[in-house]
């Protein structure tokens, strides 16, 4: 099979040094894995070359007319994984696309960035430089409008550079979503509230996280809702770099996230049938998930793709789903190689710029990552990148650079990284998670 063969010509590159087209017969012949090859000879190589560059092409495709639905597990999944994919779909007006995050990331977190946030709400409030909260409806409507204008506030100030008010769009968010968590009724109410939880987060220790008392274990809920609305500010942010507007941004919330018995399969009221919900109201064409390798269980990941699974199953019972296709993906915690994934997507040096840019100045609490790869000494963007392009390194051992640089496609000339993605049928995808990830 061509997919084996890519992973035994490869690896041959690799251990030669030598690019694909320059392999002899004699290389292929002396190497034990090449030697099961049946009907070795250098076409076994051509064949590859025209696999690699059909999977290449693949993803050099442009999207049109299509309804897709990308879907994460955490914030900032979808786009360590495929940001730069999503970005040239977003150049098509044609496309409607909406985005799906499967649990809160409360975790990710930390309590030192909630106290500064906190700190910075109640200076700003002080300091008469929150207005709404002034309007007559705030407490009881108004808090929940407008959610758009603190994204534009923010983005604004950053093109403007300006950090402090970036903070008060920021602040702007926290204050509504704490009237929501904690139904304060007035600004004073606010204010209390805003330094009752600061002295609370600043003496957080584990022995209070175990204290019985209802009101300290209400507070501890309400903290871990206003990381969660941190972490869903963060996303919207990021998408509304390319225009997406918040009612396109989708915050799930399964239950799967919170649960502390044995993982044992999806809760369908918790897991599924929200994730039903949206497809339904959705209908997409196109439906990108998380599918990182099967052993890497019961994570938080591997959780989320059976609820999405379980949900695509019954909404294909339901709905015709023969022209849907599923775009699985993985980021910074498990990757593809080019043997793996049938479609290599290019990413320019400009896509590295807006990554770098949207990943630093929206995920606030990700810059110094709670939860960092321990194989990595570095940002996950910059781990997202270092794999992009050792990804389009290992294709250019096949293809060779030429290919690249000489290629007649601007979008191929401009490649300094490739995403590898998995694109199939909905039939294909439900069969590979009953053969490969169902517990």
């Amino acid at each position: 099979m061509t997919t084996n063969n890519i992973k035994i010509i490869l690896d041959l590159c690799k251990k030669l040094n030598k690019y694909a087209h320059r392999l002899t017969l004699e290389d292929l012949q002396n190497d034990e894995a090449c030697q099961a090859i049946p009907n070795l000879s250098l076409d076994t190589v051509k064949n590859v070359i025209n696999e690699v560059q059909n999977r290449l092409k693949r993803g050099c495709k442009m999207y049109e007319n299509e309804v897709i639905f990308h879907t994460g597990p955490h914030h900032d999944d979808i786009m360590l994984g495929i940001m730069p994919f999503i970005n040239r779909q977003l150049r098509s007006r044609s496309n409607d696309i909406s985005f799906g995050v499967m649990t809160s990331g409360f975790h990710s977190v930390t309590n030192k960035f909630l106290l500064d946030a906190l700190k910075d709400t109640l200076r700003f409030i002080e300091e008469d430089r929150m207005l709404m909260i002034h309007y007559a409806d705030f407490f009881t409507e108004g808090y929940k409008l407008k959610y758009d204008k603190d994204i534009h506030h923010f983005l604004d100030n950053v093109a403007n550079r300006n950090q402090e008010e970036c903070r008060r769009g920021l602040c702007h968010r926290i204050a509504r979503d704490m009237v929501g968590i904690w139904g304060m009724k007035s600004v004073e109410e606010l204010k209390e509230t805003l330094q009752r939880t600061i002295v609370f987060v600043e003496n957080f220790t584990e022995e209070v996280r175990k204290d019985p008392n209802p009101e300290v274990q209400t507070t501890i809920r309400h903290c871990q809702a206003l990381k969660g609305e941190i972490r869903e500010f963060e996303e919207e942010l990021v998408w509304a770099y390319m225009g997406v507007s918040v009612d396109h941004v989708h915050h799930l919330h399964l239950g799967l996230y919170n649960r502390k018995t044995e993982f044992t399969g999806p809760d369908y009221d918790t897991d599924v049938f929200p994730v039903l919900d949206h497809l339904r109201y959705i209908n997409p064409t196109v439906i990108s998930v998380v599918m990182d390798a099967g052993d890497i269980r019961p994570d938080t990941h591997h959780k989320v793709l059976l609820s999405i699974a379980e949900a695509i199953e019954i909404w294909s019972q339901e709905t015709d789903v023969s022209n849907v296709r599923i775009i699985g993906f993985r980021n910074v915690w498990s990757t593809f190689d080019p043997s793996t994934a049938n479609t290599y997507v290019p990413v320019s040096l400009n896509s590295f710029a807006v990554f770098e840019k949207a990943f630093n100045t929206s995920y606030l609490t990700q810059v110094v990552a709670e939860f960092p790869n321990p194989n990595f000494d570095g940002t996950f963007c910059e781990l997202a990148e270092s794999i992009w392009v050792r990804q389009l390194r290992d294709v250019q051992l096949l293809l060779g650079k030429d290919f690249f640089y000489q290629n007649p496609s601007a979008l191929v000339r401009a490649t300094h990284g490739l995403i590898l993605l998995n694109e199939m049928s909905v039939t294909d995808f439900l069969r590979i998670i009953k053969e490969k990830y169902a517990i």
